[in-house]
């Protein structure tokens, strides 16, 4: 026989032995994902798993070959169903690390598990400061309530040049009651007053009583840190009652169609707080190549919260790969809590205490749609 065909006989033998020895060797790597996927926070939750989707789609595999399957669940918008999703990913599917929730409310639910069972959670939005407080196994891919609402403040004070504002929030939510606190704090600080203080609570339709008695106090602005479909009708009552203040809000008010669907024109100038911007100039690499992705395979602008949920996986893949043993939750977790100049999609990240320390990005609704205004910095 040709020694040089025995010699690639053996050699291909080998090659072959390598290849089935890494198929043997390679696991498989679970992360959970809690969303609201129905009901009246669908509107972020959607576009949120269809972010993490298209990323898992675009990074499917460790770097030692490992795959890594999402098994997401549906918590219908329910903080009760968000802590039963939590239970049954840890319990049931041993998943090795969770992505979730996208509302501060359903997140909180979920930390006591995350905490108990020492199984890493990473929330793409839920702002409130409590998220993380005292939580060594809860992180974040987003800032903090406390440093939206200063950079509410602020915009309404340095940029706006408002005295006197308006706070219009809901005192039975998580996120809104937290953002009107940073923002109370920060604008009196800054030397405005505020007269006027009403609720609007969740799930309500009229909100005219509460435009009446801000309309009568002749504020300089508003602010709102409320969701979309509230939002959206307190825009065209206001619009009705000729109450016509410059209006800013947090990163959940225009997050989904619906707030200009309901609000139409009424709409137009209102300003947000947001993590990041698809219709800024300066994209990262990652950036630009999710965009692009996005964009062919949905046919629709890049969702910010789409792109949120991709980062958080992808904090997470960054922190899994530089654990000899991407299923060691300790190690995984240790990573991602050290996360520092960690370049996403949507911005560098670093983290401190697990919350991100990050620039803020300022929109302005214009034409029905976000526009990038500016980004101000931590």
């Amino acid at each position: 026989m040709n020694h040089k065909l025995v010699k690639l006989t053996v050699a291909a033998a080998l090659v072959s032995s390598v290849m089935g020895a890494a198929n043997v060797m390679a696991e498989e790597i679970k992360i959970g994902v809690v969303l609201p996927l129905s009901d009246p926070l669908s509107g972020y939750g959607q576009p949120s798993q269809k972010g993490v989707e298209l990323v898992n789609s675009m990074e499917p595999t460790l770097k030692n070959g490992d795959t890594v399957k999402l098994i997401i669940i549906d918590d219908k918008s329910d903080k009760v169903e968000a802590a039963n999703a939590m239970q049954r990913l840890v319990s049931s599917d041993k998943v090795d690390a969770v992505i979730g929730e996208v509302t501060s409310t359903n997140t909180l639910a979920m930390t006591k598990m995350a905490e108990d069972t020492k199984t890493p959670l990473v929330s793409p939005t839920a702002t409130n400061d409590r998220v993380t407080r005292g939580r060594q196994y809860v992180s974040r891919v987003c800032f903090s309530d406390s440093f939206q609402g200063i950079v509410g403040a602020n915009l309404a004070s340095r940029d706006l040049g408002a005295k006197t504002a308006a706070i219009m929030y809901d005192s039975s939510n998580d996120y809104s009651v937290g953002l009107a606190k940073a923002f109370r704090t920060q604008f009196l600080k800054n030397g405005g007053t505020i007269p006027i203080e009403v609720q609007a609570p969740g799930g309500s339709k009229d909100f005219k009583a509460q435009l009446s008695s801000v309309k009568a106090k002749n504020v300089d602005m508003i602010y709102m840190p409320i969701y979309y479909t509230e939002g959206a009708l307190i825009a065209v009552q206001a619009k009705q009652l000729g109450l016509n203040v410059p209006v800013v809000g947090g990163d959940g008010l225009a997050a989904d169609p619906v707030f200009f669907k309901l609000g139409q024109d009424a709409v137009e100038g209102y300003m947000t707080t947001d993590y990041y911007s698809p219709n800024a100039k300066e994209q990262t690499p990652e950036g630009e190549k999710f965009i692009k992705a996005w964009t062919e395979k949905y046919s629709e602008p890049t969702h910010t919260w789409g792109a949120m949920t991709a980062d958080a996986y992808k904090m997470i893949i960054n922190a899994m790969n530089q654990c000899d043993n991407p299923k060691d939750r300790v190690c995984v977790n240790d990573k991602i809590r050290a996360t520092s100049g960690f370049t996403g999609i949507t911005g560098t990240l670093t983290l401190k205490d697990g919350d991100a320390i990050r620039s803020a990005v300022i929109n302005e609704v214009k034409n029905g749609e976000l526009a990038f205004k500016t980004v101000v910095n931590p």
